[in-house]
């Protein structure tokens, strides 16, 4: 049975075949050939514009593409997120490590100034000594 080859046609066909269907009264229930109904539904499925389906597979293809790309926009924020932390982390490794070069630094300039002061008072008794023992010998 050919019904033409507009979906339009085919819709109004449809209509037309429920509209004149038995209705049970009261639940407002129709009453219509199923395989009628289907081999009607079959040729609006196959009389579908190829844009219609194309359209179809391009909203498809950019759903996809969409997810993959947010997916690769989430791994690279969490990348960049990580980096950061990484930086941070050497960040304060080096302040740490520069506080402590720096109280190394005092502690040995600090030693220094002792051993320095230590060695010119022992320089000091070791001279007053020899003068004492000058003294002694010149006198």
């Amino acid at each position: 049975m050919d019904r033409g080859t507009d979906i339009l046609e085919l819709l109004s066909e449809l209509e037309d075949l429920i509209d004149g269907s038995f209705e049970f009264p009261i639940i407002h229930k129709a009453f219509v050939s199923k395989d009628e109904v289907m081999e009607i539904i079959k040729d609006i499925s196959l009389h579908i514009p190829e844009e219609i389906r194309v359209a179809k597979t391009v909203a498809e293809d950019r759903k996809r593409i969409l997810d993959d790309a947010q997916a690769k926009a989430d791994m690279i924020i969490k990348g960049a997120e990580e980096k950061i932390v990484s930086l941070i982390d050497e960040h304060e490794i080096t302040k740490r490590a520069n506080a402590k070069v720096n109280e190394i630094i005092a502690a040995a300039q600090a030693n220094s100034r002792e051993i320095r002061l230590g060695t010119l008072q022992f320089a000091d008794e070791v001279l007053k000594k020899a003068e004492l023992g000058l003294r002694d010998v010149n006198a």
